[in-house]
């Protein structure tokens, strides 16, 4: 199976993030290798029990081929720490995502990019200045990113 699988099973997770994905990494040398440990084993990495019965019950609800299946079906890129075209600035940051999704294609040019991320119910207000300052920075060769959430995200992506 495809390594990314793994990725995208990890994301789905509540409880793992950036930290403790590179432990996993660190403890198992591979997130395929941490899917399938035992549960001692996650908690011999680190994982609280809280968050270790939430990978055996995400391992028992999830068909991971069928979860990367969709994301490809749905047109959408996956990108891993592991993959040459994760984004180098993006890198950089102290706690990086150890997934992101890409709608499009990364360009040379999104070296310089900007996440507009807010609330999902916005003001009148909240509205205008998202969409001004979404504009601004398209017009001005600034790409901007964000979780695709409804409010605030969605605005700033429909403005540029």
């Amino acid at each position: 199976m495809d390594e990314r699988a793994y990725w995208v099973g990890f994301n789905r997770v509540r409880g793992i993030g950036a930290v403790r994905v590179r432990a996993l990494l660190d403890f198992f040398g591979s997130l395929e290798m941490a899917w399938q440990a035992t549960p001692i084993a996650l908690r011999s990495a680190g994982l609280p029990e809280k968050v270790v019965e939430a990978v055996l019950e995400k391992r028992r609800v999830l068909t991971l081929e069928q979860e990367l299946e969709q994301i490809q079906e749905s047109g959408i890129g996956l990108l891993t720490w592991l993959d040459d075209g994760y984004p180098r600035r993006l890198k950089e940051i102290a706690q990086p995502p150890p997934v992101i999704y890409v709608r499009g294609e990364l360009l040379d040019e999104d070296d310089w990019a900007a996440a507009i991320v807010g609330t999902r119910r916005v003001t009148a207000y909240g509205r205008q200045v998202t969409a001004d300052v979404a504009t601004y920075l398209g017009a001005h060769t600034v790409t901007v990113v964000s979780g695709l959430a409804r409010g605030v995200d969605a605005i700033a992506h429909d403005a540029v």
